[in-house]
């Protein structure tokens, strides 16, 4: 279930932002599994599938006009990965793809046009500055980036806790979950007027 923020027109999916024909994703890391595995950790097969899958599900879902991703579209050098994403891109013609870049993407401008993506270091887009990382936006702006990989905690009874990925909107800031699947979390210390929306079996809802 997708939620839609009060007085806007952006509904937070489960780890994208949609916004007419626009969608707006951070940090896919596509690639670590791949990384990891060159550096000796066991990871399962399906694991290294698992983010083109999410992609391409959501492509074929939301059908956008266009994809923007808030950077770290890999997570390091050119492998394997990046061929099977020039079939997930190839395969979705009527989309037009944005890589706004960040600090993990080292790739080649050329590398990345041949994967159907245009590549810009920051985009003002309606009232929002998109970045990476976090950035001073114009007074009438609101930077919206990733980079963070925020997560809540979750306290329940019996001292339960789970850590889960949110969208977190503070003063003059809107962070982006992390896309990807090994991403990992940086739990947030949120302030009383922020608004912290938590994503848990794929479903939004604000905290």
């Amino acid at each position: 279930m997708n939620i839609r923020i009060a007085h806007t027109d952006l509904t937070l999916g489960n780890r994208f932002v949609r916004k007419g024909g626009d969608l707006i994703l951070a940090d896919l890391h596509l690639g670590k599994t791949m990384h990891f595995r060159k550096a000796g950790m066991a990871l399962p097969a399906a694991a290294r599938a698992a983010d083109q899958l999410a992609l391409s599900t959501l492509l074929e879902e939301e059908a956008p006009e266009r994809l923007i991703v808030l950077g770290d579209l890999f997570h390091s050098e050119s492998n394997s990965e990046v061929e099977e994403l020039a079939m997930i891109t190839s395969s979705f013609p009527q989309v037009d793809f944005l890589l706004v870049r960040g600090n993990h993407d080292i790739l080649s401008d050329a590398d990345y046009r041949s994967l159907d993506f245009d590549v810009v270091d920051r985009l003002e887009w309606h009232d929002f500055l998109l970045t990476h990382e976090p950035e001073p936006a114009a007074p009438e702006k609101i930077n919206m980036h990733g980079h963070i990989h925020p997560g809540v905690l979750l306290r329940g009874k019996g001292r339960q806790r789970i850590k889960i990925p949110c969208f977190h909107r503070y003063e003059d800031g809107f962070c982006l979950p992390a896309y990807g699947a090994l991403t990992g979390l940086m739990a947030i210390a949120p302030k009383k007027k922020d608004r912290i929306y938590g994503i848990a079996e794929g479903e939004v809802f604000q905290l």
